[in-house]
């Protein structure tokens, strides 16, 4: 009896790795799909594209409604102020945005924590949008095909 149980443990330890090679494989090539699906879904076609900014538009929303959509290409410094938002002092909320070089940055802001103004620049093909939530403002970029 302990003769067959030694045969039952020797065989117990050869492992066919050759199953989870080709398991390993296959996931591999799953997930560098998924990668390159998703990395490449935002590029730019430069053969349908005439100018990086060609067809996109500035979203501004004050207070949830779209306030004013402006040109990517129209480089300039645009004032928003939301009548709804104040810190208590009698001050509207106010938002300065910078559109230069196709990308747009929120330039001053009058909330206290101003985390609008270091997010930096967003272009086309950003997904994430500026936010300043004391004021109720934000800044997306859309293209012109989303306009309704």
């Amino acid at each position: 009896m302990t003769a067959k149980k030694t045969e039952n443990t020797e065989t117990e330890k050869k492992h066919n790795w050759k199953n989870d090679l080709i398991l390993l494989a296959v996931l591999a090539v799953v997930i560098i799909g998924i990668f390159l699906y998703f990395t490449l879904r935002n590029s730019f076609d430069p053969d349908t594209v005439e100018s990086e900014g060609a067809g996109y538009y500035v979203q501004v929303e004050v207070n949830n409604r779209v306030e004013q959509l402006i040109s990517i290409e129209a480089d300039g410094d645009y004032t928003f102020e939301n009548i709804y938002a104040s810190e208590g002092d009698g001050e509207h909320g106010q938002n300065v945005i910078h559109i230069e070089n196709g990308g747009v940055s929120m330039q001053s802001a009058n909330c206290p924590d101003q985390v609008c103004v270091y997010q930096g620049v967003i272009e086309p093909g950003t997904i994430i949008p500026i936010v300043c939530m004391p004021n109720v403002v934000y800044v997306s970029i859309v293209a012109e095909s989303e306009i309704d």
